[in-house]
């Protein structure tokens, strides 16, 4: 890939990261990784620690057939909130990976719906 037609490849780029299923592990291993979930009754899935900083990725309720709660074990965001709860279609997490002292974390850009989280 040459640097002039980068946005080009980007935009044309393979995003869609495939749903894990109740009790998955959404791992990001491309930027601006995008998740699609369906839940059929209430669900987990645990968001993979990322592997480098400014990395990006959307979390999005597609199909809401229970509650889901996603569990980020570093936190996804400064207040150290670990686990984000959806419970409407369409809601939605967009985040990019930072680094901390010991590890790698998701932060939290922006919140589309109103997402819970603790």
């Amino acid at each position: 890939m040459s640097g002039h037609r980068a946005a080009h490849d980007l935009a044309k780029a393979p995003l869609q990261l495939t749903d894990p299923g109740d009790a998955g592990i959404i791992a990001v291993d491309r930027f601006g990784g995008h998740c699609e979930v369906v839940t059929a009754a209430a669900e987990t899935r645990t968001l993979a620690d990322p592997t480098g900083a400014g990395l990006l990725a959307t979390i999005r309720l597609r199909t809401d057939g229970g509650d889901l709660t996603v569990t980020a074990a570093n936190g996804l965001n400064v207040a150290a909130n670990t686990t984000a709860v959806f419970n409407a279609v369409g809601e939605q997490l967009f985040m990019t990976s930072v680094e901390t002292a010991t590890a790698f974390r998701w932060e939290i850009l922006v919140n589309t719906g109103s997402v819970a989280l603790s």
